[in-house]
């Protein structure tokens, strides 16, 4: 299963890149709080590079995030399955609700992003008015990246139940 094995290899780059974002985000929080209490001197982007950052680092990270099972998952049904159950289960979420679900919001995210590029579409929370399109390019991408990471994972399930089958 190779498509698998290079699947969770880039998410597990992706979360990785996605972790070393928590590094400039720091910097920059200490600096707008420095320059805006003690100097009295707000900086005009220091909140717009905020958002996008953290916003980044945590729309890049979901794919990582699925890939360590460390979704939020309400248990109380799912420890009365059985293995076999259990795999069942998470073959009917990774297919129709994780799976079909991002391939919807990728396209449309898709859509969104090429707008902000097209249109030359600028973000006005600040007076930066800095492009919306590499923030909204985000979006698309970390949507198809928990996309494939759902399809691995179901690849593995469908692997894994077969193998059950075959005992």
């Amino acid at each position: 299963m190779k498509v698998v094995k290079w699947i969770n290899d880039l998410n597990e780059k992706t979360g990785w890149i996605s972790a070393w974002i928590i590094i400039p985000l720091t910097f920059i929080v200490v600096y707008e709080v420095v320059m805006r209490h003690f100097f009295n001197a707000p900086t005009g982007w220091g909140y717009d590079t905020l958002w996008m950052l953290y916003s980044a680092q945590f729309m890049l990270g979901g794919a990582y995030t699925l890939l360590k099972k460390a979704h939020v998952r309400i248990d109380i049904v799912y420890n009365l399955l059985s293995p076999r159950g259990k795999l069942i289960f998470d073959a009917m979420v990774y297919s129709f609700v994780i799976f079909g679900t991002m391939i919807l919001l990728t396209w449309a995210g898709i859509k969104f992003a090429k707008e902000a590029w097209i249109t030359g579409e600028r973000l006005s929370t600040t007076n930066w008015f800095f492009p919306s399109g590499p923030s909204k390019t985000v979006i698309p991408v970390a949507l198809f990246l928990v996309s494939l990471q759902s399809l691995a994972d179901l690849i593995r399930i469908i692997s894994e139940l077969k193998k059950r089958k075959e005992r």
